[in-house]
C-alpha cells in the first residue's frame, strides 16, 4: 500500500465468526482476517479490535493510514448514534460498543445492520449493481433483509426498514425468536427447517440428515448433503420452505415492486440449486399481474464478503458526506452537486478505447458487452438503459437522468455514440439541460464517437451505445 491509496476497513460480526476486510476505494479486497466469535469471556469490542488489527497487519499500514472503519452487526442499529438495539443471535456486553471502538482507533468508526449493508454491497459490487431498487433476502439462522430504493439504502424512521424476516406470513403461526407469531423467518429460515425436521423425526419419520450434522446443530451444508442423497423428509421440508420464500418474495414485490430481489445467506448458498427453481416458478405464477414481468431474482455474487464490504461502503459514505442513509423514505433524492474545479484540476489519465464492435466495446484492454459511459474522472460505468425505457419507452432516447450521471465529476465536453445504425437520439429535455449547463456535446455513430473520444482533450465524458 502507498500513501496515495485510500483504504477502509469493513467488519462483519456474526454469531459464529468475525470477518474484517481492508478494502480499496474500488472495492478491491486488500487483506482479510477471520476469527471465531467468542460468546463469553472477551468483550465484543476487544474481539472486533483483534479482527481489525489482524487485517491491518496483513495489509501493512497502521490504523493511522486508513480512512475509516465500518462495522456490521446482526441486529437493529440506531443510524444516528451507532448504538445497538435488539441483537438476537449474539451476546453483546455493551450496546454502546461503537464508543469503545471510536476510542481505540484514530479514525471515523460507523456501525450498521449486517443485512442492510450486505444488500448495499450487492448494489455496489455484486448482483444488483445495474439495478436501482433492490431488496436483499438473506436466508440463514434467520431471514434478514435490506432495501435500496433509487440507489439509496432505506432504514426507516425507527431503523426497522428491511426487517423482512418479521413480516407476518401466517397469522398466529409458529412462534418466532422475536416473540411474535407467524413471522417469515419462523416459517422459512434454517432454524424453522431444523425445527420441522426434529419434530417430524420425533414423530417417527426417518431421515439421514443427522449423519451430516454437527453435534447439536444442523448447518446448511447438512441440508445440502441430505438433498444429494435424496432424503425424502429433507426434500419435503425444503420444498415447503421454498413455498414460503416465494410467498415472501411476492409480498415484497406487491409492496415495493423492486427491480431485483437478491437472495443470499448460508441456506441459499448451500441449497440454492434446489430452492431457486421452485421459488422462481411460484413467483412467475403470481396471479396479481403487473403491466410487465420485469422482476429479477438473483443470487448474491459477493458471498461471505458482502456484509463486510457493505460496512466499508457505509463508513466511506459517512466520511464523504454521501446520502447512503435516508431516514424518511418519502424524502426526495438531492441532485449531486457538480464538483468545483480549480484553475489547475487534478490531472486525469483517460482510458483508451481500443476497439468497438456490434454489441461490445474494449476499453484499456477490458471488453464490455453492454452500453457504457466514461465519466470525467476516467472511470467506466455501465449505462442504465432502464431509465430511458421508463421515461421514454425505449433505450434509444437519452434524457436528463442519464445525462446527470454521465456529467458527474465535472465534464466539460460530452461525446455520445448513437449506435451502429444511428438509432439513439437526444430528448428535448436533454438538449435543454445541456444548454442550461453550458456543456458542449456531439452525437456521432459509435465507431466515430470512440475515435473522437480518444482524440479529445480536457475533461470529457462519453456515453456509448454499442448496438443498433
Amino acid at each position: 500500500m502507498t500513501a496515495q491509496e485510500r483504504h477502509l476497513v469493513g467488519v462483519d460480526v456474526g454469531g459464529t465468526k468475525i470477518l474484517a476486510l481492508v478494502v480499496a476505494d474500488s472495492g478491491e479486497i486488500v487483506a482479510r482476517h477471520k476469527a471465531a466469535t467468542r460468546q463469553q469471556g472477551t468483550p465484543m469490542a476487544e474481539q472486533i479490535g483483534e479482527a481489525i488489527d489482524g487485517a491491518l497487519e496483513q495489509a501493512g499500514p497502521s490504523a493511522d493510514d486508513i480512512a475509516g472503519i465500518g462495522v456490521a452487526m446482526p441486529g437493529s442499529v440506531d443510524s444516528e448514534t451507532g448504538y445497538l438495539g435488539t441483537v438476537p443471535n449474539v451476546e453483546i456486553d455493551d450496546p454502546k460498543l461503537v464508543d469503545a471502538l471510536r476510542g481505540r482507533y484514530p479514525v471515523p468508526v460507523e456501525m450498521g445492520n449486517d443485512v442492510n449493508l450486505g444488500t448495499l454491497a450487492e448494489c455496489w459490487l455484486g448482483a444488483g449493481r445495474d439495478a436501482r431498487t433492490v431488496v436483499g433476502m438473506f436466508v440463514g439462522t434467520g431471514i434478514g433483509g435490506g432495501v435500496v430504493i433509487d440507489g439509496r439504502l432505506r432504514t426507516g424512521s425507527e431503523d426497522l426498514a428491511g426487517e423482512i424476516g418479521h413480516m407476518v406470513l401466517m397469522v398466529d403461526g409458529p412462534e418466532c425468536g422475536c416473540g411474535n407469531l407467524g413471522c417469515f423467518e419462523a416459517l422459512a429460515s434454517r432454524t424453522a427447517m431444523t425445527r420441522d425436521i426434529r419434530q417430524a423425526m420425533a414423530e417417527g419419520r426417518e431421515s439421514r440428515i443427522m449423519e451430516f450434522a454437527d453435534p447439536g446443530r444442523i448447518k446448511s451444508r447438512a441440508f445440502a448433503r441430505a438433498l444429494a442423497v435424496g432424503d425424502e423428509l429433507v426434500i419435503e421440508v425444503l420444498t415447503r420452505a421454498a413455498h414460503y420464500l416465494a410467498q415472501g418474495a411476492l409480498t415484497i414485490r406487491h409492496l415495493l415492486d423492486p427491480d431485483m430481489i437478491v437472495l443470499g445467506g448460508g441456506v441459499i448458498e448451500a441449497c440454492g440449486e434446489f430452492l431457486l427453481p421452485l421459488i422462481e416458478r411460484e413467483v412467475r405464477d403470481d396471479c396479481m399481474k403487473g403491466s410487465r414481468d420485469t422482476l429479477r431474482l438473483a443470487v448474491s455474487e459477493l458471498g461471505d464478503d458482502a456484509v463486510a464490504l457493505g460496512a466499508a461502503a457505509l463508513v466511506d459514505a459517512k466520511i464523504s458526506d454521501l446520502p447512503i442513509y435516508e431516514l424518511h423514505a418519502g424524502a426526495e433524492e438531492p441532485e449531486a452537486a457538480s464538483p468545483v474545479l480549480t484553475d489547475e484540476p487534478e490531472p486525469v489519465e483517460y482510458p483508451h478505447i481500443d476497439e468497438v464492435a456490434f454489441g461490445s466495446v474494449t476499453v484499456a484492454g477490458e471488453t464490455f458487452e453492454h452500453d457504457i459511459h466514461i465519466r470525467a474522472d476516467g472511470r467506466v460505468r455501465r449505462r442504465r438503459k432502464k431509465w430511458a425505457r421508463k421515461d421514454y419507452g425505449t433505450s434509444h432516447v437519452i434524457g436528463p437522468r442519464e445525462l446527470k450521471r454521465a456529467l458527474r465529476k465535472g465534464a466539460e465536453l460530452l461525446i455520445i455514440g448513437e449506435g451502429f445504425d444511428s438509432m439513439v437520439r437526444m430528448s428535448d429535455e436533454g438538449r435543454e439541460m445541456l444548454a442550461e449547463r453550458g456543456v458542449p456535446w456531439e452525437m456521432l455513430p459509435t465507431p466515430e464517437a470512440a475515435e473522437a473520444y480518444n482524440q479529445a482533450e480536457g475533461r470529457r465524458a462519453l456515453l456509448l451505445h454499442v448496438t443498433c
